[in-house]
């Protein structure tokens, strides 16, 4: 099943970590270039009651290609 969210913001990015963080694959989308840019390099560091880092899978909606069983939207 291949999966997105759309909107990987503050919210969308917990939630694309934790998937990650489960084995499951999924692809963040967000629009802006130097938070997806950051995803890529260093991944999503995730902190308050827990402390991590998880490499994730970050697109900006230009480099999305292909069909989606199911996308996310995680936006305003």
């Amino acid at each position: 099943m291949r999966v997105a969210i759309y909107g990987a913001g503050s919210l969308g990015t917990i939630l694309g970590a934790y998937i990650s963080k489960a084995g499951e694959k999924i692809e963040l989308i967000n629009r802006n270039k130097a938070h997806i840019a950051a995803l890529k390099e260093k991944g999503a560091h995730i902190v308050g009651t827990v402390d991590f880092v998880q490499p994730v899978n970050a697109l900006l909606p230009e480099e999305m290609e292909g069909k989606y069983d199911l996308i996310i939207l995680m936006t305003k």
